[in-house]
């Protein structure tokens, strides 16, 4: 499978994505909260949404190269929609995840005409005791440049401990992963989570919605998932034994978003 992968470069903003697949109807994924840019995953991103390949074209936007100390989850929905239109995207299935899902939420009720179906994958509409606990500690190690001990918290609390057990060796070779840059990079986009509220913007979503969360999410809690299906009156899908990572544990996911997607 042909995976490119590129850059969006305006006046203001440099913004990695990739693209593949060889369908018409764009699927735009926003991931979550990274060290380092998903898009350097390439081969593993398209590896893993393989089967949208023929009816979808498929694209993943990191978050901006130089980001700003204060910026805010609003700032980078505004200049994802930016990098969305500036590759003619629009009317695409939208799916954000964790940090993206909260993104997603603020592109779908600003740009409407960016979005005709939105997928929100372990994520809420505001912060909450979890959340600020969790990410101030991700920040504390970062700002500390311990990296094994920043990477090996990430992994606990974004993971189920089977999905860790099973993929250990891996992990244990990606905890030692991560520069100063990087760190740089991620302090501010961490940062950014504990002002966000999106509530009052919810209203303005008016596509089609399908929530996907986890009861033993340890990062931002099942209950924003919850919170957020019942505020947007849509169908949602709840994880027993997932981690916040459920979008990338749970094996039925993609045939969920298949059917989302062909309703």
């Amino acid at each position: 499978m042909k995976v490119k992968v590129d850059v969006v470069s305006t006046p203001e903003f440099e913004m990695d994505y990739l693209c593949f697949g060889e369908g018409k109807q764009p699927f735009v994924i926003i991931p979550g909260l990274s060290l380092m840019p998903v898009t350097s995953l390439a081969g593993a991103v398209a590896n893993q949404y393989r089967s949208f390949s023929n009816d979808y074209r498929v694209y993943l936007f990191d978050r901006i190269r130089q980001v700003p100390a204060d910026y805010t989850i609003e700032q980078m929905a505004a200049h994802t929609a930016t990098a969305m239109r500036s590759l003619g995207i629009s009317n695409a299935y939208l799916m954000g995840c964790s940090q993206g899902g909260m993104i997603s939420q603020i592109i779908a009720a600003t740009h409407p005409d960016l979005v005709s179906k939105l997928v929100l994958c372990s994520t809420a509409p505001h912060a909450c005791e979890t959340s600020t606990k969790v990410l101030g500690n991700w920040v504390n190690l970062a700002q500390a440049g311990d990296i094994v001990a920043f990477n090996r918290d990430v992994y606990k609390h974004v993971y189920s401990q089977a999905y860790y057990d099973k993929n250990e060796q891996a992990f244990v070779y990606a905890e030692k992963l991560g520069t100063p840059e990087d760190i740089a990079h991620f302090i501010p986009l961490a940062r950014a989570c504990d002002g966000f509220d999106s509530r009052p913007l919810l209203s303005s979503i008016k596509c089609p919605v399908l929530v996907v969360g986890s009861n033993i999410d340890n990062v931002l809690s099942g209950e924003g998932s919850r919170e957020l299906a019942s505020i947007l009156d849509c169908d949602i899908i709840m994880y027993d034994e997932y981690g916040h990572a459920a979008y990338d544990e749970a094996p039925d996911l993609h045939d969920h978003l298949h059917k989302f997607f062909e309703a």
